[in-house]
């Protein structure tokens, strides 16, 4: 990454620490505990205090990457996709969610289906649901990603693709396409919903309240994907996935609707490759 990317990264890494940190306080010194995380369908309560520190741990495993600072006499190295890199993406994935599962379902002793409101709706349900609500989601990401295009194309230095998308269109090994597609489609779906929606989002709302949660490990999931252009249209579409895991309780339907919304946009991608 350059360094103005760098530095707008670790400018909005720090506000979502504080106003975390803040609101925290805040909203224990002016709300009694009772009135908590009580409203919505998502359940937070079963959230402690040491659950804070696992997500402050976590958070600093998934910025590794603004430590990636290229200097300004060496040009950035293209990404370049293989089969090694795609295996080892996905494992270091399963790899954190599994740790943090193992937390809390061993560690914790939590169901992790009463927690996750997994058993709340049918998979038929869930289908359907996902299905119906990434469909209004799609513009609104669009009209985002233009919005800030059309904002940063005169002040920006750089308006490229994120590099795992510039990568994905130019490998020409099909097995390595494929394991991105996995990856994108199913894997970063469970796993990146599992760490921000039932995770990051159940221990913020638990010490503040819902609204404060969705924006703050919304803006969090946006910056860990390491891209001015998207910062804002993935920061919607984390507050919307967000809105759906409260309206239905179960972080299943969050999961489909991202897997979707990763999945279509490959497809796309497939299908036009000389589209920005």
């Amino acid at each position: 990454m350059d360094l103005p990317t760098i530095g707008v990264l670790h400018d909005v890494t720090l506000l979502v620490c504080f106003a975390s940190v803040f609101g925290v306080v805040a909203f224990k010194m002016l709300r009694p505990a009772s009135e908590l995380c009580s409203t919505g369908q998502v359940d937070a309560r079963s959230f402690i205090g040491a659950d804070v520190l696992v997500v402050g741990a976590v958070a600093i495993m998934l910025l590794a990457g603004l430590s990636e600072v290229t200097p300004p006499a060496v040009p950035d190295k293209a990404l370049e996709m293989t089969v090694n890199a795609g295996l080892a993406g996905i494992v270091v994935q399963l790899g954190l969610c599994t740790l943090l599962l193992v937390y809390l379902n061993v560690i914790r002793g939590l169901n992790l289906a009463d927690l996750f409101g997994l058993r709340k709706l049918s998979l038929p349900k869930v289908l359907l649901l996902g299905v119906a609500f990434i469909l209004p989601t799609f513009p609104c990401v669009a009209g985002a990603v233009y919005g800030m295009q059309a904002w940063m194309q005169d002040f920006w230095p750089d308006m490229s693709n994120q590099d795992t998308v510039e990568a994905f269109r130019a490998c020409k090994d099909p097995l390595a396409k494929a394991l991105l597609v996995v990856s994108a489609a199913i894997v970063a779906p469970l796993v990146e919903e599992t760490i921000f929606r039932g995770f990051f989002y159940g221990v913020m709302k638990r010490y503040t309240d819902g609204y404060f949660a969705a924006i703050c490990t919304s803006l969090l999931f946006a910056v860990v994907h390491l891209h001015i252009g998207t910062l804002m249209p993935l920061m919607i579409l984390a507050l919307i996935l967000c809105a759906v895991y409260e309206f239905t309780g179960s972080l299943l339907v969050p999961m489909v609707m991202h897997g979707l919304f990763n999945g279509t946009s490959l497809a796309v991608m497939l299908l036009f490759p000389d589209m920005k």
